[in-house]
């Protein structure tokens, strides 16, 4: 099974993918830069997605100081035909005494795979940021193996 970064390629004879990406984009005039989280998972024996969310909350709220759900709502990734629904979660925590604002895409990408894109801020999600975090989820685009199926055309 082959397995593509952006630094090269392995070969795997099986693989259960459970990597992370941290990425620094520029965002704000401050110069602050905001950190997208990217994270493979795969759903339990018998949760989809909802559970899997709530499990995952669970265990969240137990680990980070003052860890609160602020909203939690139908979302999507992607645009055009290449969409996955997904739920859309806005969180709060402390680290190091400072609040931690998130944004947390996750999507349903095959039968149990998950994709969890995480935007952190230590400032609030003000309409700007908000945008951002849309284009940065509408602008994600499928490689062929997780390209969502396309309705057949009537001829």
């Amino acid at each position: 099974m082959p397995y593509q970064i952006n630094e090269g390629q392995f070969d795997f004879d099986s693989l259960d993918d459970s990597s992370i990406n941290v990425l620094e984009i520029p965002a704000r005039e401050d110069g602050t830069p905001l950190r997208l989280v990217i994270t493979r998972d795969a759903l339990g024996p018998g949760e989809d997605l909802q559970t899997c969310l709530t499990r995952q909350v669970r265990e969240l709220s137990r680990s980070l100081p003052e860890f609160a759900e602020i909203k939690r709502e139908a979302g999507w990734l992607g645009s055009g035909e290449a969409i996955f629904p997904a739920i859309v979660l806005h969180t709060l925590y402390k680290q190091d005494g400072q609040q931690v604002h998130q944004a947390q895409c996750v999507a349903q990408i095959s039968d149990a795979r998950l994709l969890i894109l995480t935007l952190t801020s230590p400032h609030l999600f003000d309409d700007k940021l908000r945008a951002r975090w849309v284009e940065l989820l509408t602008r994600f685009v499928p490689s062929p193996a997780f390209a969502p199926a396309q309705a057949d055309e009537e001829t």
